[in-house]
């Protein structure tokens, strides 16, 4: 049964401490709920997802050979990953079935760069088959995002593929202060799911060189043996990591730099040419278009499909006759509009 809850959080352990008992009450099994460091770590699955959580308080989270893939000196966030099953033996960051950087084997992932303290409101989503959403307006008319889920929408593919997502890269995970540029989630609003990736200029615009992934797919063996997929680049040797997986991820929703490769004739026509084209003009509506996914295949480099992200669309609704936290109903759905998308509530 689809589910909804929101509030305001008082800092990223208490949302992420709100976030479990929401999801206890929506009969995810909760291995591991406790303090670490100054700040969270929580391990819960629900079926054969498992979701392992970690908030940060004046920390970083993505540990490498004694070192952070964090960019700044810590600072506040939840970050997190899907894994396929709990270890109580195991670090946080080291669960069975993680996806891991190809460059030095340290674990991936992303999640939602915070404010120490309070927010102005967190929204809670489960649409009734497990896909998870999380909303966050950090300050107001400043929104982030990160969720899951244990199967992308249908597009052929030969058994679930689970996913993840989250507005901020570990690489800005945790940052503080001015992080330069317009980062997605930070000091501008983030733009929907698997459509951008975060870079070291900013995250919509810039070099196409350095794309750190903010979301991640599992495929099958087939697609690709190691499994998980990303919309970040593979680092070269002695550069770091990028969040990539070895095998490319690219959204037709082509915001900025998700990779240094382009899908071509499968994109949407470009963001700024659709802007403000993707909403109805004879009445206030909302269109939604789907968050369809790719896969650069191997050896015959061709863009072939994942899914799409069941639970979130592209909208522009907001700004066009609508506002931030609407509901609009389609086909007797409800879906709460946000700028630049809308995510399913429920009947």
């Amino acid at each position: 049964m689809a589910a909804y809850q929101t509030g305001v959080s008082s800092s990223p352990v208490n949302l992420l401490q709100t976030l479990v008992s929401w999801l206890s009450s929506q009969s995810w099994v909760v291995d591991l709920s406790m303090s670490i460091g100054t700040g969270w770590r929580a391990h819960l699955h629900k079926g054969a997802t498992f979701v392992h959580l970690r908030a940060a308080m004046d920390e970083k989270l993505w540990a490498y050979d004694g070192e952070y893939h964090d960019k700044g000196d810590g600072g506040y966030g939840i970050g997190f990953y899907l894994g396929t099953s709990y270890n109580g033996m195991s670090n946080w960051d080291e669960q069975p079935g993680r996806p891991v950087r190809v460059e030095d084997g340290s674990t991936c992932g992303c999640g939602v760069n915070l404010p120490a303290g309070s927010v102005a409101a967190y929204h809670l989503f489960d649409d009734g088959a497990d896909n998870i959403i999380v909303v966050v307006e950090r300050t107001p008319g400043i929104y982030c995002h990160f969720g899951w889920g244990p199967a992308m929408g249908a597009a052929g593919q030969p058994e679930n593929f689970p996913y993840f997502f989250g507005s901020a890269s570990a690489y800005l995970n945790t940052i503080t202060g001015a992080p330069g540029g317009e980062r997605g989630g930070i000091n501008i609003t983030t733009y929907p799911p698997f459509s951008h990736g975060d870079e070291d200029v900013s995250s919509y615009n810039g070099l196409y060189t350095r794309v750190h992934a903010t979301a991640y797919v599992r495929v099958d063996a087939g697609t690709y043996t190691a499994r998980w997929i990303a919309n970040g680049r593979d680092a070269g040797s002695g550069d770091g990591g990028y969040g990539g997986t070895g095998r490319q991820m690219r959204c037709a929703l082509n915001l900025g730099p998700c990779s240094d490769t382009s899908l071509d004739s499968d994109d949407y026509p470009s963001y700024q040419d659709l802007a403000d084209r993707v909403h109805q003009t004879a009445f206030a509506g909302a269109l939604f278009l789907p968050l369809h996914t790719f896969v650069l295949t191997d050896p015959d480099a061709r863009w072939s499909p994942v899914g799409h992200v069941p639970s979130v669309f592209w909208c522009e609704a907001v700004g066009h006759g609508h506002s931030p936290g609407d509901v609009y109903q389609v086909g007797g759905e409800d879906y709460m509009l946000f700028p630049h998308f809308a995510v399913r509530k429920g009947a």
